[in-house]
């Protein structure tokens, strides 16, 4: 053997020999190599493995799962260190285990693992695979629809997990669309407790069969081959179920009826008509049905009745539904639309008023709002039983509630619930417009819950009606039915009342507010009730204020808006001062209504926030809003008025559009649903 060389036979790792135990490492030196007598080999004893163990000891493993395990493996020292390893499982039938450490659970039973380094083994430890979770997976409440169209939203997909027992477990689920194109979500699932899993299946957009097939699958995703059955499959076909019969492609009058009342008819995939099927029917564009459900006859035909169009020109579409399948008709309506353009708009609970052409006022919406004497709800705009003219009118924020406005002779009139305007404290609603009974001047009003607020000429602020929370301001808790002055001599520019509570704002920009404070909308910093005039706190300087139920908010000098009391929006809690309204434009005007407020930015942009239950912010939804967010519309608005569940606001050419709540016509719209997108007031059409 030449020297430097060290050949395979002469060294044995783990073995003894003749010349003592031989270490074969990266570091080992070799100064001179010969025969056994004459080698000079330093050894390096501190990698001379003494005892390996595998960490965690014996366990019990889901049968299908895998996990790694480690080894401490020491020296002859006692010191820790770091050497190859060799696993080893026993029984391979019950689980592997690969070279990096990874145990792979095959089968029920037990099994030893053992670790293996430089001729030296651990103790084994104990596996013992056990089957507890999936054995099987079966479909759950589906039932494939009687019919559905191409790219219908099927009803979710369920299915159910058990374990050899056949009693529900947890597992993980795929769900793959298998046919017919289409999209299901999500593509994993895990059970919930009652071992069920579900997706949301969109069919594709031919005609044919469409499949999803659901599998219990592992942690890598891989399916589970021991679950029997492991997968199973979900299947629609579809197919022409709805064939339009007639009214299709018709042209007329926008708010006219067609000549033609719209049918349709519903077949089975053999193409024979179906008995007794319920169609539902939707008009676009504000179109209205005399039916929106009809049941198929013998022949299997479904008609709504007659088709009267809606307001906006060109396409307007009726959408026929049966199960899972639509078919869609259209019409093309012609004619332009007369919006309703008054001179101003005002909102309050359930009812909206303008002022219109010789300054006298028309209101809509429940009664007894609408001030005509009647107690009929009306859908569109109805002239007050007065003929008194008005500088400006304003609607109370609360559901129960009532207008006031101010003359151009200076005095104010009010009507609706609580109008509190009879001194002699017996009559609280009023049907038509009321004189209040003073002698004062006045240039603005502030109409509450119970109470009303308003602004003389002089810059005094007066305040009558309910007192019990001290909604007046006077330093007192006693009912008024004269107005009487705020305590403080303050000069006002500006007042606003809220359900129990006022604020005003001096010509500095300073804001006070008075009454009542449970959640921080005197924003004082505190939940106390002020029986007069008290400074909000932060030292804003602020252009415009307003009040509704239980919160305040109003629009600083800078364009920003601050809010305070409750923001009504889930989770929101008691604010005792003037918070920012966060990532949101310049504004340039502000309306805060019942429970929630909107602005507007220089170019008319409308923003809104708070509550939405009923769409009143307009943005396409009814999810709640903490911070501004932008109507969803391009048109743009030179004033907004927000009442207590919907929104009206100016066009830049004066025009009328409202959202929100319609239950009662508060959106001057005969179809009593909601809009959750501005819609303009229309009262005629010019063909």
């Amino acid at each position: 053997m030449s020297p430097g060389r060290l050949s395979a036979q002469s060294v044995t790792i783990g073995r003894t020999r003749n010349c003592g135990t031989l270490i074969l490492k990266a570091l080992l030196v070799i100064a001179a190599v010969g025969g056994c007598g004459s080698a000079v080999i330093p050894v390096d004893t501190s990698q001379k493995v003494g005892g390996i163990s595998i960490n965690g000891g014996s366990f019990q493993l889901e049968r299908g799962w895998h996990t790694p395990l480690t080894t401490t493996i020491l020296n002859t020292n006692g010191q820790t260190i770091v050497v190859p390893v060799v696993w080893r499982s026993v029984n391979e039938t019950v689980a592997t285990i690969n070279a990096n450490g990874v145990l792979t659970a095959i089968d029920t039973g037990v099994t030893f693992i053992i670790a293996s380094s430089l001729g030296v083994n651990s103790q084994g430890i104990q596996v013992h695979v056990v089957w507890l979770g999936p054995a099987s997976i079966t479909q759950s409440s589906f039932t494939p629809p009687p019919a559905a169209s191409p790219g219908a939203v099927a009803d979710s997909l369920k299915v159910l997990i058990n374990d050899r027992a056949g009693k529900p477990v947890g597992a993980l689920v795929k769900f793959v669309v298998s046919g017919g194109g289409g999209t299901v979500s999500p593509t994993y699932a895990l059970t919930n407790q009652s071992g069920v899993a579900a997706a949301q299946w969109t069919l594709g957009n031919a005609l044919g069969t469409n499949t999803v097939t659901a599998t219990v699958v592992g942690q890598d995703s891989v399916p589970y081959a021991f679950v029997s059955p492991s997968t199973t499959t979900f299947s629609i076909k579809t197919f022409a179920a709805l064939i339009p019969v007639a009214g299709d492609g018709q042209t007329g009058l926008i708010l006219s009826a067609l000549p033609v009342n719209p049918s349709v008819k519903v077949v089975d995939s053999a193409g024979k008509p179906r008995l007794g099927v319920p169609v539902t029917f939707a008009a676009t564009s504000g179109g209205r049905l005399v039916s929106q459900t009809v049941s198929t006859g013998a022949d299997g035909s479904a008609s709504p009745g007659v088709w009267t169009l809606g307001d906006i020109p060109g396409d307007q579409q009726l959408i026929a539904t049966s199960d899972k399948a639509t078919i869609t008709l259209h019409a093309t309506g012609t004619g332009t639309p007369q919006h309703y353009i008054p001179k101003q708009i005002a909102t309050a609970g359930g009812a909206s008023c303008a002022i219109i052409t010789g300054d006298t006022v028309s209101c809509w919406g429940g009664q007894p709002n609408v001030g005509d004497s009647t107690t009929l709800n009306k859908a569109a705009p109805t002239p007050t039983k007065s003929t008194v003219q008005f500088l400006s009118i304003t609607g109370s924020p609360s559901t129960s509630s009532h207008f006031c406005g101010v003359t151009t002779a200076s005095s104010i009139y009010c009507w609706g619930t609580n109008a509190l305007v009879d001194t002699t404290g017996k009559v609280k609603t009023t049907l038509v417009p009321t004189a209040l009974q003073s002698q004062l001047a006045w240039s603005q009003v502030a109409p509450g819950l119970q109470h009303n607020c308003a602004l003389a000429v002089d810059g005094s602020v007066q305040c009558w009606g309910d007192n019990s929370v001290g909604q007046l301001g006077d330093r007192t808790n006693a009912v008024r039915f004269v107005p009487a002055p705020v305590y403080g001599g303050f000069q006002f520019v500006s007042v606003a009342s809220g359900t129990g509570h006022s604020c005003a704002l001096t010509a500095d920009g300073s804001a006070f507010c008075w009454g009542q404070n449970p959640n921080g909308q005197i924003g004082d910093g505190t939940i106390i009730n002020r029986l007069s005039p008290t400074a909000v706190s932060g030292g804003i300087s602020y252009s415009a204020i307003g009040a509704g139920t239980n919160w305040t908010c109003a629009l600083a000098t800078t364009g920003k808006v601050y809010c305070w009391g409750n923001l009504f929006v889930t989770g929101s809690t008691t604010v005792t001062a003037p918070r920012l309204m966060t990532a949101t434009p310049t504004f340039t005007k502000l309306a805060v209504g019942g429970v929630h407020a909107c602005a507007l930015t220089a170019d008319g942009s409308a923003y809104c926030w708070g509550s939405n239950g009923v769409g009143q912010l307009g943005d396409s939804s009814i999810v709640d809003r903490a911070n501004p967010v932008p109507v969803a519309t391009t048109l743009k608005f030179k004033t907004i008025s927000a009442g207590f569940n919907h929104t009206c606001a100016t066009t830049l050419d004066g025009s009328v559009a409202c959202w929100g709540d319609n239950s009662v016509g508060e959106l001057a719209d005969s179809v009593s649903v909601l809009r959750i997108q501005p819609r303009f007031i229309v009262t005629g059409v010019t063909p």
